[in-house]
This record gives C-alpha cells, sequence and structure tokens, in this order.
C-alpha cells in the first residue's frame, strides 16, 4: 500500500468534506472544511488529500506560520473507515519528507490535544518531542528534520 500526498483540486476538495473522523474524536481535529477554509483564506498553509494508492483515506496541512515563524503540521487526520492500518504513521513520514525540502525547514512543530493518547503516542513514535509548552490547551511537539531525506 503506497501512501501519497495530494495537492487538493476541486474534486479532491469535494472528497475531502466527506471524510470524517469517529465521533468521540471530533474534539481533537478541525473538521476538514474548517481546514480547507482556512487554507483558503491565506497563503500561509498547504492542505494535501492522503491516498492510499487510489483511495482517499485522510487529509493533512501545513503551514508556515505567520505569528512564530515556524512550520507546523496544522493538520492530519484519517477517516474513521481507515484507521488502526498504519496510514496515518506513513502521512506523517510522507509529510515529514515533504517538509523537510522547504526552505529554512529545519523542525517542524504541531501541536495536540492532551486526551488524543493514540496521536500523542504516534507523534512520539515518530521521533516528535513535547516542548513543554501548552498553547491553546494543546501540548506541543517538535521534531527535528535533521534526519530525514
Amino acid at each position: 500500500m503506497t501512501i501519497t500526498l495530494r495537492p487538493l483540486d476541486e474534486a479532491e476538495r469535494a472528497i475531502m468534506l466527506e471524510l470524517q473522523v469517529a465521533p468521540a474524536q471530533q474534539d481533537f481535529v478541525a473538521s476538514n472544511e474548517d481546514s480547507i477554509d482556512e487554507a483558503d483564506d491565506g497563503d500561509h498553509c498547504v492542505p494535501f488529500a492522503i491516498y492510499a494508492d487510489d483511495q482517499p483515506v485522510g487529509f493533512t496541512m501545513y503551514a508556515l506560520d505567520p505569528d512564530d515563524g515556524n512550520y507546523w503540521i496544522y493538520r492530519l487526520m484519517i477517516d474513521q473507515r481507515y484507521q488502526r492500518l498504519g496510514y496515518g504513521r506513513k502521512a506523517l513520514l510522507e509529510m515529514l519528507k515533504l517538509m523537510s525540502k522547504l526552505p529554512g525547514c529545519s523542525h517542524v512543530t504541531l501541536s495536540v490535544v492532551p486526551e488524543n493518547e493514540t496521536a500523542m503516542a504516534l507523534y512520539r513514535q515518530t521521533g516528535f518531542r513535547a516542548t513543554g509548552e501548552i498553547i491553546g490547551g494543546e501540548v506541543v511537539f517538535r521534531h527535528d528534520l535533521s534526519a530525514i531525506g
């Protein structure tokens, strides 16, 4: 199974609106509609459809945050039908590879709702470390990209 990140065209945008996390996870991540709207509101967000071969399975988005000048993974979601199949891990690693090629991107930051233990474990297992910061009630993690390539 090959995981790819595809820039959003109009067809992908409509497909991403159909993908949903499980009801118990809805407080953990913004909806894809809100995320796409955020990307449309400025040029700092870069959204992608996550595909497993030719099947759309999730959504992700990075941004060069205008407030702190850091690259962030703003979103990573896998549709409830495709969770626990390794797609989230593979998509995250693809995103890190992509971001490692961005000019001036030496590390990636993200934040996680503390109750989202599954996501926190995934981020730790893929090299993210908690910074000790809490922003908006979320735990901030950082990944040094020097080993990615």
